[in-house]
């Protein structure tokens, strides 16, 4: 149930406006006044494109980030009124001292924003933006992000959506105050129109997971353990991350992950949602798991970026037969 203070639809309408009137083969646009067209209004529609340039490990000063410390509790948010600004680099932790598991979902606040990355105790996961960010108990999961669109003096919700929660008093809301940059500009585009399975939601919701295969690859110095491992398109998959090594290990498959339906990662602090994901790097003796239903037959690549990694041979194959 979508329960948002307000939905504004003053940037939506200007991102409409700009690709009518250009290349009909546009799916974003530049917004060149992000000022005039943050006072216009602040939707949840839309998400930064270009979110590498103003959250990227180089583009933001993250050793002087603002650390903003939330505690997730029966049943309440500590604190519940949050107010960042536009532009400035923040790690946002999440805090569960309670004796159950909690979310943090904010749909229009995680769209707006830059993302860099989730981190826990046990990896890092990357996304073109997060939906929902769920912490289990006595667990800390650290987001960062640095906030693009001010939100004009109307604040967004946040709230825990697991059941029973909200009824109980877990809301609360998310100001963005400043101006939005203009040096780079965002590049702001449609969700609808995302580089992912458009309906993966929806096939997320109606897959029978209690049918999802596992499999397991383990990570170490330099392999992925299988380097080839095959899938059904239409079949629902725990694909378990295993770093048997000394170092952290990242997997990523960019031409796969366009074309699955992705439930979510999950670690042992907590379970992160998004359109798609985009990089998981599991840290020494760690443990993580993506869940995702193959949509597109093919053989995709999948690798490790971290520098040096992939030049000693760590990549391989994921075939998906239809």
């Amino acid at each position: 149930m979508n329960r948002k203070h307000t939905t504004l639809f003053g940037i939506l309408f200007l991102l409409f406006a700009v690709a009518a009137c250009g290349d009909d083969d546009a799916t974003s646009t530049t917004v060149a006044d992000t000022t005039a067209a943050a006072d216009e209004g602040h939707a949840g529609e839309v998400y930064v494109v270009n979110a590498g340039d103003f959250a990227g490990k180089e583009a933001a000063d993250w050793d002087n980030a603002e650390v903003v410390r939330v505690e997730l509790s029966e049943f309440a948010f500590t604190p519940s009124n949050l107010t960042f600004e536009a532009g400035k680099p923040y790690i946002l932790q999440l805090v569960n001292v309670g004796a159950v598991e909690h979310e943090l979902a904010a749909e229009d606040f995680f769209s707006s924003v830059a993302w860099r990355k989730i981190e826990t105790a046990q990896s890092e996961v990357k996304a073109p933006f997060f939906t929902e960010v769920e912490v289990f108990p006595g667990q800390q999961v650290d987001l960062y992000f640095v906030p693009i669109l001010p939100t004009n003096g109307e604040a967004l919700e946040l709230l825990c959506e697991i059941e029973g929660h909200f009824e109980a008093g877990m809301f609360g809301s998310v100001t963005v105050t400043g101006t939005a940059p203009t040096s780079p500009a965002p590049l702001l585009a449609p969700i609808e129109d995302g580089p992912w399975q458009t309906d993966g939601a929806d096939l997320v919701a109606a897959a029978d997971w209690d049918s999802m295969e596992t499999v397991t690859i383990e990570l170490s110095e330099f392999t992925f353990g299988p380097d080839e491992i095959r899938l059904t398109a239409g079949q629902p998959y725990r694909i378990v991350f295993e770093n048997v090594g000394v170092v952290k290990h990242e997997a990523t498959a960019p031409e796969l992950f366009q074309h699955v339906a992705f439930r979510k990662v999950e670690d042992a602090s907590g379970e992160y949602k998004g359109p798609a994901p985009l990089e998981l790097e599991v840290f020494p003796g760690a443990t993580s798991e993506m869940f995702i239903i193959p949509q597109a037959p093919g053989t995709y690549q999948i690798v490790c970026e971290i520098e040096g990694h992939f030049e000693a041979g760590m990549f391989g194959n994921i075939i998906v037969d239809a």
